[in-house]
C-alpha cells in the first residue's frame, strides 16, 4: 500500500509551490479575481505527493473545506478550497498558511512529548536496573 500523504505534507507542498504566486498579486493589473484566492494545479500536487489527482481534490474539497472553512461575523462562509467556474480550482492562501502553522506547531508539541516519554523510559529502565543490581 502506498503511503497516504498527511494534511501537513499536502499543505506544505501547496504553500511552498504557490507562495510566490500569492505574493506576486498586482493590484494595478491583477491576474486573478482576488489576492487571497490562489489557483492551484491539483495534478502537480498529487504527483509530488504520490497519489491520484482525485485523492488530492477529494481531500481539499471534502475534508479541508469541512474542517477549515468558517462563517465570518457577517454570516458569509469563508471557504478553504473553491472550484468555481471563473476562478478554477483555488485555495484561500492565508487560510492555508494559518492551518499549516497550526499543524507544524502541533507536530512540534508531539515531538517534544515523544522525546520526553523516551527520556522518561530511559530513566525508568535505568532505575530498574540499578535497583535489581544493587
Amino acid at each position: 500500500m502506498k503511503k497516504i500523504p498527511t494534511d501537513l505534507e499536502i499543505l506544505t507542498e501547496i504553500y511552498n509551490r504557490y507562495h510566490d504566486t500569492f505574493r506576486s498579486y498586482a493590484k494595478d493589473e491583477p491576474d486573478r479575481i482576488t489576492r487571497i484566492r490562489v489557483p492551484i494545479d491539483i495534478n502537480e500536487i498529487a504527483e509530488v505527493c504520490g497519489v491520484e489527482e482525485d485523492m488530492i481534490f477529494g481531500r481539499l474539497y471534502y475534508h479541508f473545506n469541512k474542517k477549515y472553512s468558517y462563517k465570518n461575523e457577517n454570516g458569509d462562509t469563508v471557504t478553504f478550497f473553491s472550484s468555481m467556474k471563473f476562478e478554477g480550482l483555488s485555495v484561500n492562501f492565508p487560510l492555508v498558511a494559518s492551518v499549516l502553522a497550526d499543524l507544524k506547531e502541533k507536530e512540534k508539541t508531539y515531538k517534544y512529548a515523544y522525546l520526553m516519554a523516551g527520556v522518561s523510559m530511559v530513566f525508568a529502565f535505568s532505575a530498574l536496573l540499578v535497583s535489581l543490581l544493587f
